[in-house]
């Protein structure tokens, strides 16, 4: 789970920085199963409170800085554990067509796509949107550029969205973007890189124990 990165990170011997790599909290199209890309909603009253214990949880943990997408589910979410730093690179992929569409609807309306996202998903461009490739290119490059700035033995939050992050943890996991699905991410959920002599590697996925209890 070694990746190399694009940009250059700590030198051999310097103490590994940490990134903290982190989904925004709950909306309501999270909970109606609607595509949400660019569409900027603000988290729920759930969400809010991910985003609270998110905070409580990151308290004590001296953060060098936060990184954030643009959009308000995501700096509402990092607004929890401090103030935010603006990175365009990190928004959820372009949905195109299918921005807002139900489940329902999408099988309705694009019975062949339906087939092919579940089959070649990392082949597929959404009508009017991305394919995954770019979202993964984008995301390596902002993590890398960010990655580049994290001081040795320092940590640094990076609030973003599901496809975002998923496409980038299968990059630093070794797995082909056709698997993204086993790197998705609940809502606040924190995964952990430690950066160290130009590479990244994956300490922990998806941690949620702030939800617990």
């Amino acid at each position: 789970m070694d990746t190399t990165l694009t940009a250059s990170l700590q030198a051999p011997g310097q103490i590994p920085g940490r990134l903290l790599l982190i989904r925004h909290g709950q909306t309501a199209w999270n909970v109606e199963r609607r595509f949400l890309g660019r569409t900027d909603i603000p988290l729920d009253l759930v969400g809010l409170e991910q985003a609270a214990r998110l905070g409580r949880r990151f308290a004590d943990t001296p953060l060098a800085a936060v990184w954030t997408s643009p959009l308000a589910r995501a700096r509402q979410t990092a607004a929890a554990i401090g103030e935010s730093l603006p990175e365009a690179d990190l928004v959820e992929m372009d949905m195109g067509e299918l921005e807002g569409l139900s489940g329902t609807a999408f099988v309705e309306r694009y019975p062949d796509l339906v087939v092919a996202w579940r089959e070649q998903p990392h082949a597929v461009r959404l009508p009017g949107g991305e394919i995954l490739a770019d979202v993964q290119a984008r995301g390596l490059a902002a993590i890398a550029r960010i990655a580049a700035t994290v001081p040795p033995g320092e940590t640094v939050a990076v609030v973003t969205h599901q496809l975002v992050l998923a496409t980038v943890v299968c990059h630093h996991s070794g797995a082909p973007l056709a698997a993204f699905r086993t790197f998705m991410h609940r809502n606040t959920g924190v995964t952990t890189l430690e950066l160290s002599a130009g590479s990244a590697r994956v300490l922990t996925f998806d941690d949620a124990a702030h939800l617990d209890g």
